[in-house]
């Protein structure tokens, strides 16, 4: 694989990355689209505070695959990090629902889109390499 294939999967990959974590902001900040998306109706105190701390960190996830678009060979491994973070999320999302804190038709979508992620991450990581 040439090296403009690569940066066309790595900038993919990066810039398809980053709209994803500007969307997921919303239901972080705003109650009424946590509702929406993941049947939420409790916005205790303890809420506002686990999705303040979630939404800073997707908000620089968010600066960081922007910043990787620009440099996208030289700045490959944060394809594999990003994957790292999208198992978690995974990991997060499993574990909520075997304890009934959420529905897993709530977020089944996630779990799909978390795999084409995957995928796009992981594949634009290995041929990035060659």
């Amino acid at each position: 694989m040439n090296n403009s294939n690569a940066v066309f999967w790595l900038k993919l990959s990066f810039m398809v990355g980053a709209v994803t974590d500007a969307l997921a902001l919303l239901p972080m900040i705003f109650p009424f689209a946590a509702k929406l998306f993941w049947g939420f109706n409790g916005f205790t105190g303890m809420y506002w505070y686990a999705m303040g701390m979630g939404a800073s960190l997707m908000l620089a996830w968010t600066i960081l695959l922007l910043w990787a678009y620009r440099k996208p060979l030289e700045r490959r491994y944060i394809a594999l990090f990003t994957v790292i973070v999208i198992a978690g999320f995974v990991a997060t999302e499993i574990v909520s629902v075997c304890l009934e804190y959420i529905q897993l038709g709530k977020i089944a979508v996630s779990f799909v889109l978390q795999a084409i992620l995957m995928v796009l991450f992981s594949y634009s990581f290995v041929i990035s390499d060659k």
